[in-house]
């Protein structure tokens, strides 16, 4: 029996140019009333293994309500969009209805047939490789502190960028970041997201590549980002599940993935994440309000059962004898310390403002060479930085 489409357009263009490009399957044109009449047709038909749905700018709200409509009531069905022009905004909105793919008319015809047999494989982003072998896993580092601070999104979007740099082709890097202030990593790195990690975790059923080539935004070094949206008001609203399935899937599509998170979360959604992480880094500074107040997460978290094994303590702006020393620390929290970043904080302030990273702002500054041995430290899987070669203030507490 032929493998049946549904072409859902006005246009008989689509069927014309599917039916000449591709072989083997029956494409059939609908122009359904509503969601109710479509789901009835695909119902009659017996069998229906794809569904295209025509987009563009004046109609995409529409196809994107019907789209969805469609995949909850039939949502073992794949579906795709087509469209005359790849439109970011348009191609956005189907990805986001739940669209695998956005094939433009009559462009890259040769491939045209290998898409569409890809969308027909494709049973979801839990589904195992082809050869049955499960799906590779990416490291997972997360960055993390007891209150919400700039710092934390400035670390981690620094961090990533060091690994970005430091990762052999065709390896990649994404950066997404849960703590708050709201979108602080994508201001950092001067990106206008079109679509947030909010967005990410409703999807996580259609996550995939796709949808990160159509919908991730990208830094000029190659870094993929999802942070909040910039104008979330308060706490946002996350389901730890949705979250922690979310994280399994990227792990699965990047090489490495770095995750922003402060104590403002969930004790349950930290406890996952955490556990899930190759390594943890808990982001602090000398200060004794700080790291009373870590103290009182970590109990709630080891109280949680969260595995520590792999966390350890990353001391920000360090200054010898200004503050708690890193043993005090380490005594305190009970936990190692991984290293130290120094750095000059008003140079740190126009990288933020200039949305530029200190590398390229002031490639010199001790913040820049402290973070990359941070960087080969976790890559490496050592315990903390090397003293010879990097974290210059931990050498001198180690006594080297």
């Amino acid at each position: 029996m032929k493998t049946q489409a549904l072409v859902v357009a006005h246009d008989p263009v689509y069927l014309n140019w599917l039916q000449n490009a591709v072989s083997g399957i029956e494409f059939s044109l609908v122009r359904p009333l509503d969601a109710e009449d479509l789901v009835q047709r695909v119902q009659a038909a017996g069998r229906v293994d794809l569904v295209l749905f025509e987009f563009d700018a004046a109609q995409m709200e529409a196809r994107a309500t019907l789209m969805e409509r469609v995949l909850d009531r039939l949502p073992d069905v794949a579906v795709a969009a087509v469209g005359a022009e790849p439109h970011p905004d348009v191609v956005l909105a189907a990805m986001r209805a739940g669209a695998r793919d956005f094939l433009v008319l009559r462009r890259d015809d040769d491939d045209l047939a290998l898409a569409v047999s890809r969308l027909l494989r494709r049973s979801g982003p839990s589904a195992p490789a082809a050869n049955g072998r499960p799906a590779p896993r990416g490291k997972l580092f997360t960055l993390t502190a007891s209150h919400p601070h700039e710092d934390i999104a400035f670390t981690a979007a620094h961090l990533a960028l060091a690994l970005t740099a430091s990762a052999p082709p065709p390896a990649r890097v994404l950066l997404v970041d849960f703590a708050t202030p709201a979108g602080a990593a994508a201001i950092f790195l001067n990106i206008n997201q079109a679509y947030s990690v909010l967005d990410a975790v409703n999807d996580v059923f259609r996550c995939d590549q796709t949808l990160i080539d159509t919908a991730f935004s990208r830094h000029a070094s190659g870094l993929y980002v999802l942070s909040l949206p910039e104008d979330l008001l308060g706490q946002p609203k996350i389901e730890a599940e949705d979250c922690l399935q979310l994280l399994q899937v990227l792990r699965s599509l990047f090489s490495v993935t770095v995750v922003a998170m402060d104590g403002h979360l969930p004790t349950d959604l930290l406890a996952g994440v955490i556990g899930q992480s190759d390594r943890t880094l808990w982001l602090t500074d000398q200060s004794i309000l700080k790291s009373r107040h870590g103290k009182v997460l970590l109990r709630a978290l080891r109280l949680a059962d969260c595995p520590l094994e792999g966390a350890g303590i990353l001391i920000d702006r360090y200054r010898r004898n200004l503050g708690l020393e890193p043993d005090n620390l380490a005594e305190l929290l009970n936990l190692p310390v991984i290293g130290t970043l120094g750095g000059d904080p008003q140079v740190r302030m126009q990288a933020m403002n200039a949305g530029e990273p200190l590398s390229t702002l002031a490639p010199r500054d001790g913040f820049v060479s402290d973070i990359r041995a941070v960087a080969s430290t976790l890559m490496a899987g050592e315990p903390q930085v090397d003293t010879a070669v990097g974290g210059g203030l931990l050498k001198r507490w180690f006594g080297g």
